[in-house]
């Protein structure tokens, strides 16, 4: 009997190391190949260009545009795409909930955009991120999504990690997004 059970031990012990190169590439696909950050501020007295180290917060009045700065970066040690076919939003998804934590209703927006992400010509190579590079783009959430109510909203963007939509989600840090009253009087 032990010498059964030290034969299926070794047996056992066999397949685990001659597995263990697959596991590691397992392990190794499934560390996302690039970082996603969202924030809603400008950085203070540059309107082009987002504040990605003040990220947690931003505050807008009812009616006003609300507008995200989204960071892409490669942290991967070869090329990676820039946005994803089927993304949209400009590469991203935005899951955005109210107060109580319940999704913000999407509503029809008022401009036509066409397609967001066009078909490349032939020969044309699709846009690449270098290791280590970022690629900062913006999005316009009031006009899909119904931000119009005074509150406290939360949101988070996220994509698939690679070219496959059943690969795991990167997700961003989480912005609360504050929408005071149209008529509120700025802080003092």
């Amino acid at each position: 009997m032990k010498t059964v059970r030290a034969v299926a031990l070794i047996f056992v012990l066999s397949v685990l190391a001659s597995s263990q190169p697959h596991l590691a590439q397992e392990a190794a696909r499934t560390q996302a190949p690039f970082t996603l950050t969202i924030t809603g501020n400008l950085k203070p007295g540059d309107s082009l260009h987002w504040d990605f180290a003040n990220s947690s917060q931003t505050v807008r009045k009812a009616g006003e545009m609300i507008v995200l700065g989204v960071d892409k970066t490669n942290v991967s040690s070869h090329e990676i795409t820039k946005k994803k076919q089927w993304d949209n939003f400009f590469g991203c998804q935005y899951d955005v909930r109210d107060s109580s934590g319940d999704p913000v209703r999407q509503i029809q927006s008022t401009r036509s955009f066409g397609s967001i992400i066009g078909s490349l010509t032939p020969g044309e190579k699709e846009p690449v991120l270098e290791p280590g590079e970022s690629d900062v783009s913006s999005v316009r959430l009031d006009e899909s999504l119904d931000l119009s109510q005074p509150g406290t909203y939360t949101i988070q963007a996220w994509a698939h990690a690679w070219d496959d939509p059943k690969s795991p989600i990167v997700r961003s840090n989480t912005l609360t997004l504050v929408v005071e009253p149209a008529d509120a009087s700025p802080p003092q």
